[in-house]
Parts: C-alpha cells; sequence; structure tokens
C-alpha cells in the first residue's frame, strides 16, 4: 500500500509539474502580443514595453522596466514614401490594407494611391523581444529619393536623445544627419531617468540612411529613413534594411554596449594582431614644424625634455615638396628648403613616433592625374553636381582646389596605395593620417563596389601593402573602424552637447586625438578652452600646435600647462631612467653602469639620446634629483 501511494504521489507530481510548465510557457507565448484593428493601429506588447503604432509612426512608448512613459509630448513624425519626380508623395494619412503574416507577431499595413506603394512590417521578435519595423516602397514612375517612419509625441522633459553623430552629441536642435557620415553607428538612445530604449539597425551593407530630429512645441519627433542605392533617379523600388527598437533599464552604456558587441560580431573583426601596440600609450600628439632651422635649434630636444617622446606622436602636417593641401596625389616629401628624411632620423632617435598627413580621396585639378581619374569622381547624389575640396570656388585659386575620387575604382586605390608604400619604404614612417577617410556618398557603383565597400578594400589594401603600418582616420564610423587604429576628431561644432557614446562605441579599436583646428593654447587660448572642455566629454587625446622652438618658451603659460598634463598622464619626468616617477640615485646607479654603452637596449639610460652613455648622461640626472 506504501509502494502504491509513492506510486500515486509521483504521479501527481509530474502532472503537477506539467500543468506548471504549460503555465509558463503560455504565460511566455502571451507576454508577446500585437493587435492591429481596422484603423491600422498596432499595439505591441511584450514584458518589457507597450507600443502603439498609428498612422504608421509610434505614436506612444512605455517602459515596463523602469514605469517610464517616453511619448508625454505633442509632435508630428512621418511615415511616407518620397519621389523626386513630379513631386509625388505618399503619406500614412489613410486607412491601409492590413494583412496578417503567419507569425501572430507580425503584421503588414499597405497605404497606396495611383503613383505608388507603401508598405509598413511591424513585428516582435521572438527571441529577443525587439519591436521590428521596416518599410517597403513601390513607384509607377522612377526615382524614389527616401522612405521615412517615425516616432513621434517624445518628450524633452522625460528623455533625451544621444546620438554618435559628429564625436557624440545630446541633440537639441532641429537637423538631420546621414549614415554613414556624421551619424557614425545606426543607433539612437533615448535616455530617461531611470532607463531608456534604443533604436538601431542591423544593416551590414551600409545602405545609406537619416536620422531626424525635429522639435515641436517643447516636445520631438524622431524620423529614421533610408535611401536606395544610387543611381537614385533610376529607382522604383526600395526595402529598407530592419529597425529594432526595445526598452532597457540602467544608463545609456546598456544599449551602447549592445550595438557595440553587435558592431564587431556583424561587421569584423578584421584581423588587428598585426598593428603595433604603440599606438595604445600615446597621450599627446604635436603638430609642429620640421624645418632645418627649428632642428638645428633643437625643437626636438627641447620637446624631449618636457614629455615622454614614447609616447607623443608628431603630427606631420607640412611635409610634402608640394606643399600643404596642393597638388595631391603627389607625396614627393620635402628635401628642398627642409629634409623630410633629417627630421624623421631626428624624431627616431629621440623615440618620437611620426605620422605624415595624406589625403584618402584627394586629386588636385592642376594635377596631370585628374584627367584620367575625373570619370570616378564622387558626384552628389541627387544633383549630379561633381565633389570636391573649394570646388570651383571662385574665391580660391585653381591650385587650391581638389576632387574626391571614389574609392571603389581599382585603378585609383592602385595608385594611391603604390604611392604612400613608397614613401613608407624610403622612410619607415609609423603611421599615415588619411584625410576624409570617413566621408562615403552614395554614388553609382564601380568595378561592382559601393563606396563602402571601396573604402574598406582602401583600407585593406594599404595595410597589406604596408605591414605593421598605423592608419589614422578623419572621424570614425562602422565603415572605417575596423582598420584605423586613430581617429582624427572632428572640428568642435557649434551646437547640441557633447557626449561620450562614439568614444564608447569605437574605443576598442582607435584613439582619439584632437583636430588640426584647435588651437595654440597661447594663442588663442578661448577657443582652446571651448576645444578642451569638448574633448574632456570625448575621451581626446590632446593635441598642440606649436610654431617654432619659441613657442616651448617659459613664457608660454598655457603651452605649459598642457605640456604638464601630458607629463601626469605619461607618467614621466625628465632622468627618470627607472619609471618610478622620481630621479633619484637608483636612476643615476643605472646610468653609471651603463657608462660606454653604445646604443643601449634600455634608451632611458641614454638620456640625452646622442646614441652614448657617457658623462653627460650622469651630469643630466644629478641635475635632475629632486
Amino acid at each position: 500500500m506504501q509502494d502504491e501511494d509513492e506510486f500515486m504521489r509521483n504521479i501527481w507530481m509530474k502532472c503537477a509539474y506539467i500543468l506548471i510548465l504549460q503555465f509558463v510557457l503560455v504565460s511566455v507565448a502571451l507576454a508577446n502580443t500585437l493587435m492591429v484593428n481596422e484603423q491600422g493601429k498596432v499595439v505591441a506588447e511584450t514584458d518589457r514595453y507597450t507600443a502603439h503604432f498609428e498612422g504608421g509612426r509610434l505614436t506612444h512608448f512605455h517602459n515596463k522596466l523602469t514605469q517610464e512613459t517616453y511619448t508625454q509630448g505633442k509632435s508630428e513624425a512621418i511615415a511616407r514614401l518620397i519621389l523626386r519626380r513630379g513631386g509625388i508623395e505618399i503619406t500614412a494619412d489613410t486607412a491601409p490594407e492590413i494583412k496578417r503574416e503567419p507569425s501572430p507577431l507580425k503584421c503588414e499595413l499597405i497605404y497606396h494611391n495611383d503613383e505608388a506603394i507603401l508598405h509598413l512590417f511591424i513585428g516582435i521578435d521572438a527571441d529577443t523581444g525587439d519591436l521590428l519595423v521596416r518599410q517597403k516602397g513601390l513607384s509607377v514612375v522612377e526615382g524614389i529619393e527616401h522612405i521615412m517612419w517615425g516616432f513621434a509625441n517624445l518628450s524633452n522633459a522625460v528623455v533625451d536623445v544621444i546620438a554618435p553623430i559628429e564625436g557624440g552629441q545630446i541633440l537639441e536642435f532641429s537637423d538631420q544627419y546621414e549614415y554613414p557620415g556624421y551619424w557614425q553607428a545606426q543607433l539612437a538612445i533615448l535616455q530617461g531617468e531611470r532607463g531608456g530604449v534604443f533604436v538601431r539597425s542591423d544593416d551590414t551593407q551600409y545602405h545609406f540612411k537619416t536620422l531626424q530630429y525635429t522639435i515641436e512645441r517643447g516636445s520631438f519627433a524622431l524620423n529614421f529613413g533610408q535611401h536606395p542605392p544610387a543611381p537614385i533617379d533610376q529607382q522604383k523600388q526600395i526595402t529598407t534594411a530592419t529597425w529594432r527598437l526595445n526598452a532597457y533599464q540602467g544608463d545609456w552604456q546598456v544599449p551602447a554596449l549592445h550595438h557595440r558587441q553587435w558592431m564587431h560580431e556583424a561587421l569584423g573583426p578584421a584581423d588587428r594582431s598585426e598593428m603595433p601596440a604603440w599606438v595604445n600609450d600615446i597621450e599627446l600628439v604635436i603638430s609642429c614644424p620640421f624645418y632645418n632651422s627649428d632642428m638645428e635649434a633643437g625643437i626636438l630636444r627641447k620637446l624631449s625634455q618636457l614629455v615622454d617622446p614614447e609616447k607623443t606622436l608628431l603630427y606631420a602636417q607640412d611635409w610634402r615638396e608640394s606643399g600643404w593641401a596642393l597638388n595631391y596625389p603627389d607625396y614627393t616629401p620635402v628635401t628642398s628648403f627642409a629634409n623630410f628624411g633629417d627630421f624623421l632620423r631626428e624624431a627616431k632617435r629621440y623615440g618620437f613616433r611620426v605620422i605624415p598627413h595624406a589625403n584618402m580621396v584627394a586629386v588636385s585639378l592642376l594635377n596631370p592625374l585628374y584627367a584620367e581619374f575625373e570619370k570616378y569622381q564622387m558626384r552628389h547624389p541627387w544633383t549630379g553636381e561633381k565633389i570636391g575640396s573649394r570646388w570651383l570656388n571662385n574665391r580660391y585659386p585653381l591650385r587650391v582646389q581638389y576632387a574626391w575620387i571614389n574609392p571603389a575604382s581599382s585603378e585609383f586605390r592602385k595608385m594611391l596605395v603604390d604611392r604612400l608604400k613608397n614613401v613608407w619604404e624610403i622612410y619607415q614612417v609609423d603611421a599615415f593620417h588619411l584625410d576624409i577617410s570617413s566621408y562615403i556618398v552614395n554614388n553609382a557603383p564601380i568595378d561592382g563596389l559601393t563606396m563602402a565597400e571601396g573604402n574598406i578594400l582602401l583600407h585593406q589594401e594599404l595595410r597589406e601593402a604596408m605591414p605593421g603600418i598605423i592608419l589614422s582616420g578623419e572621424g570614425i564610423n562602422e565603415v572605417t573602424f575596423l582598420h584605423e587604429r586613430l581617429a582624427k576628431r572632428g572640428d568642435v561644432p557649434p551646437v547640441h552637447q557633447p557626449h561620450p557614446i562614439s568614444s564608447f562605441l569605437f574605443s576598442p579599436y582607435a584613439l582619439h586625438y584632437g583636430h588640426l583646428e584647435t588651437p595654440n593654447p597661447d594663442r588663442n587660448p578661448e577657443k582652446f578652452h571651448v576645444y578642451e572642455k569638448v574633448y574632456e566629454v570625448w575621451d581626446v587625446v590632446p593635441i598642440l600646435k606649436l610654431h617654432g622652438i619659441s613657442a616651448l618658451d617659459s613664457a608660454f603659460i598655457e603651452t605649459h600647462k598642457l605640456l604638464e598634463l601630458a607629463r601626469e598622464r605619461q607618467n614621466w619626468v625628465f632622468g627618470d631612467v627607472n619609471s618610478d616617477g622620481v630621479v633619484n640615485i637608483l636612476d643615476l646607479t643605472l646610468v653609471a653602469q651603463q657608462i660606454g654603452t653604445l646604443n643601449p637596449n634600455n634608451r632611458r639610460v641614454d638620456v640625452n639620446k646622442d646614441g652614448v652613455v657617457n658623462i653627460l648622461d650622469l651630469v643630466i640626472v644629478a641635475n635632475a634629483f629632486e
């Protein structure tokens, strides 16, 4: 009887377990619901959020994790298809045709008129709970410009928009940003007090997108658009990549880390093992002249006493025989009024790293190669007008005007790789800065490649041709980040609040440093401090612009403040041979033990960098005793 009772108890326990399991599974299944009525209102609900769509626009969003509702304002968003020809536009303002897809968590809303059809797909990802938005547009005539959907009624009082735009911003003013470009990663974060909602795309093809921020009566709307590939005037249909939304609890780093992990897995990783590690130690960038007069006067020697050369990068801006911003792509180094080779040897003797300035896309109008590459010149995606620096601007002479060439051209890539490789082989420079590296335009494919694909291929070919070379870019985005170990941040924008979102996304890949427009702190202290405050938020390595050895005189107080800050970051004291932060008898002993040694393995014992450890090094250390 006891055995029978035990048997029955086991049966009941198993039945109860099955009933509980069924309840849990049903609860999980019911946690995600998607409802749509005849007017096209969609209600999507998960255990994390509730979202409403009306007229094809997201009009309500409630974060269940934090009990925050971010749509407490009144602002109009956009759900539309725009055609350039004839000014045709279709918006989601009428009752749509409604289709339920086989999955109960997906629906399709269809808006149409005589000229075009707009499809809006809304769904819930059963695995992640992400709210999914996708669109398709069909037109009778050619010339689709873009297709958009919007997030309306967002309240400035309860949520901030954090976006990787122009270095990282909290948006404040109505504007529009393009991806890939100033909008550096296809992500926008709406941060509330205890959590927020993110909008991101998992597109790996770098389709051209638009983020539009519109202020209305104290609230705002976000519109997310995608452009068809060029040539746009021939496009009669477009299908967008999928946008993903979800609620989160905590600060902005929660969704940012999620997107950063996706970037690493979906867009890479590239092989970065051959990239030298010296970049990790750089704490100061100096833009300085390398003219003979200054070298003879000892500018590099003086610099070596003020900062740690091994943690300082020298930016060689005006190093080409043609001069700054002239006659691209001529990369013949200066040998007439100065000598680039002498400068490099002097810099390396002290342990500095050197990065010459190059331009990734430029061909000067007066250079004979322009006739060869003109057919590959970038063009404005809407007007077809050619693109370049100071392009056909009568205020500038022809010698400073140059075209921007699409790197999808294999001929252009080969030419640029060969010319920079020649400099690298002769002079063994540590790095190249590639100006205009992150500028991507929606142009027709060349050799079967989009401009984004050509940009990536050019970076790869440069690294393959020059093993161990470090590439630096002007700005950074999802197209360029895998191959650039240095990123020169853009000029400080005059609007919006700076935010570290871009640095957070790209910091595992690139060290960020200041723009060349950063003024010398003594020549223009007011503007310098504006840059300094923004760069502090962006976690940017400072850049110091010097105009000669006289700029290092003790009278220039602001310059020496910056150098002192660099020394603190470098944990460096001149004469500190053993790197313990002080100069004392231990350093003197190390130097004394190496007296007579030529080119010692420990570079620090040769304090004056003359190639031999001798009495002069002992005197320097003794004079630096604390």
